[in-house]
């Protein structure tokens, strides 16, 4: 098991807990709206992001006078922070069957690297727009458990390199999350979230690199259900 996957279930674990131990006082204040159920209707949000990317690099030697690379000994996974504001709609369509459709706006972070073992290239997560569907069970009027998966487009910045490129790389999303309904009209949202996405290749002098990068993200954020 992954140490991003152990944090998640660590930390989604401990506020669970919290949050289940303080039931008692929260139950009448987190039932929103004349059905006393929070989660259907718009809603908007706010999630912080940790992050790590994968690069997936493959390396070929362009020209042997002026190459500088002695060929990807190491790779590297490094962690970085980010935030989205996102909103959609939900509903349950049939009894505790919930579907949901959201947008969102962002910084996803991390970053990811190779090396021969004196350079390093690679390259970096930054602006992101996301399209999801997701589709769950409201366990109660105060829990929703659901599984997502949709598009991300997102912009990579190159690192390491003597001339600085970018470039939007469009790709799929899939994961899992769930709310908590805290107080009236909001929701703790706790998700994990896994993208891939499509290659870019970037050359240095007789060096060339392709990027077929994949990310892992921890979000944790509130939310406003307006309904």
């Amino acid at each position: 098991m992954s140490s991003l996957l152990k944090t998640t279930l660590i930390s989604a674990s401990a506020l669970t807990a919290t949050i289940l131990m303080a039931s008692p006082l929260m139950t009448q204040n987190a039932k929103a709206g004349m059905d006393g159920n929070p989660f259907e209707g718009l809603y908007l949000g706010l999630n912080a992001n940790y992050a790590k990317v994968d690069p997936s690099a493959t390396y070929t030697e362009l020209d042997a006078d002026t190459s500088t690379f002695n060929g990807i000994t190491s790779s590297k996974k490094s962690t970085g922070y980010g935030g989205t504001i996102y909103g959609g709609i939900g509903t349950n369509l049939w009894g505790p069957m919930y579907i949901g459709i959201e947008g969102g706006l962002g910084l996803n972070g991390g970053s990811g690297y190779v090396s021969d073992g004196t350079k390093s290239y690679g390259l970096k997560a930054g602006f992101s727009f996301d399209l999801n569907t997701r589709l769950g069970m409201t366990i109660s009027d105060r829990i929703l458990v659901y599984g997502l998966g949709g598009y991300t487009s997102t912009k990579y910045s190159s690192r390491g390199f003597n001339t600085k490129q970018s470039k939007s790389l469009g790709g799929y999303r899939y994961g899992a999350g769930f709310e908590v309904g805290i107080l009236e009209d909001i929701a703790l949202r706790i998700e994990y979230i896994r993208s891939e996405h499509s290659a870019v290749t970037w050359a240095q002098a007789g060096d060339s690199f392709r990027f077929d990068p994949s990310g892992q993200i921890i979000k944790v954020g509130l939310i406003l259900h307006m309904d």
